[in-house]
C-alpha cells in the first residue's frame, strides 16, 4: 500500500490553506488487515487524529485499501460485488449529515475458476470522481466516511486493509463493569453503525447508532486521495 506521510502542497496563494495534489490519511506505523461482514457499514474519520482536512482538493480519485483471499477453487461463480462509500460532515454536535457518495460494481457473468484473478492479494478499490454524487471538493473541515461493500452469489472474501486504533473490538471505559456499546470511542463518529445493511446509505448518521461493541470498529482503512496521475 502507500505509505505517503505528509501531504504533497502545490500552492498557498496568500497565506491561505494549502491546494493539497495528493493526501493520504496513513496516520501511524501500526497496520491491520480486518475482515469485515457482508453489508457491515462502517463509519470512520477521513483525517485521524486531528479530525480535520489538512488544505482544499478537487479530487479526481480516492483508493481504498483492502486485501483479498481468494482461491480458484473457491471462485467459480458467476458473482457481482459492490461497494459504497459515503463522505459526511457535521450536522451538529451529535450527528453526521451525508454530504457525498460513490460507489463501484465488479463481478462478471463467467463462472471461470480464473475469477480469483479479481481479487486476490493486497489490492484497492478505486473511485474517481466521475464515479460520485458529485465531484468531492474538500476544504479544511471536519470529514467522515462510511464503508460498505456486498458480493451477490460469490462470498467475496475482501478484507479492509488499513491501521488498528486497538487490537480488539472496545469494551468500555476502565471502572465500568458494563461492557459500553456506544459512548466508548476513541473519535467521535467512530464505529459499526449496521453488522447487517443492505439500503442505500443513510441521510444523517447519530454518533449514538454507532456500535463500538465489534471488532471492525477498530479499523481505519487506509485512504490515498489524488487529482494528479492516472
Amino acid at each position: 500500500m502507500p505509505t505517503i506521510r505528509s501531504q504533497m502542497l502545490v500552492s498557498s496563494a496568500g497565506g491561505g490553506a494549502a491546494t493539497l495534489s495528493v493526501w493520504a490519511n496513513n496516520f501511524g506505523s501500526g497496520s491491520a488487515v480486518q475482515g469485515t461482514a457482508n453489508a457491515s457499514l462502517l463509519v470512520f474519520p477521513l483525517s485521524p487524529p486531528s479530525g480535520v482536512f489538512p488544505g482544499n482538493m478537487t479530487a479526481n480519485t480516492m483508493l481504498i485499501g483492502m486485501s483479498g483471499s481468494l482461491t480458484a477453487s473457491l471462485s467459480n461463480s458467476s458473482h457481482t460485488f459492490t461497494a459504497s462509500v459515503g463522505l459526511y460532515t457535521l450536522a451538529n454536535s451529535t450527528q453526521l449529515s451525508l454530504l457525498n457518495s460513490a460507489s463501484a460494481t465488479f463481478g462478471t457473468g463467467a463462472p471461470t475458476a480464473s475469477n480469483y484473478a479479481l481479487y486476490h492479494g493486497p489490492r484497492q478499490i478505486s473511485l474517481h470522481s466521475s464515479q460520485w454524487s458529485a465531484v468531492p471538493a474538500l476544504s479544511q473541515t471536519h470529514y467522515w466516511m462510511a464503508f460498505w461493500m456486498r458480493s451477490s452469489n460469490l462470498a467475496v472474501p475482501m478484507s479492509i486493509s488499513g491501521f488498528r486504533w486497538m487490537t480488539s473490538q472496545f469494551s468500555g471505559y476502565i471502572g465500568v463493569v458494563n461492557t459500553d456499546s456506544t459512548a466508548s470511542r476513541p473519535f467521535p463518529g467512530m464505529g459499526v453503525y449496521s453488522a447487517s445493511f443492505t439500503t442505500g446509505l443513510p441521510g444523517s448518521i447519530g454518533f449514538s447508532q454507532l456500535q463500538q461493541v465489534d471488532v471492525n470498529a477498530a479499523v481505519i482503512p487506509t485512504i490515498v486521495i489524488h487529482n494528479i496521475g492516472a
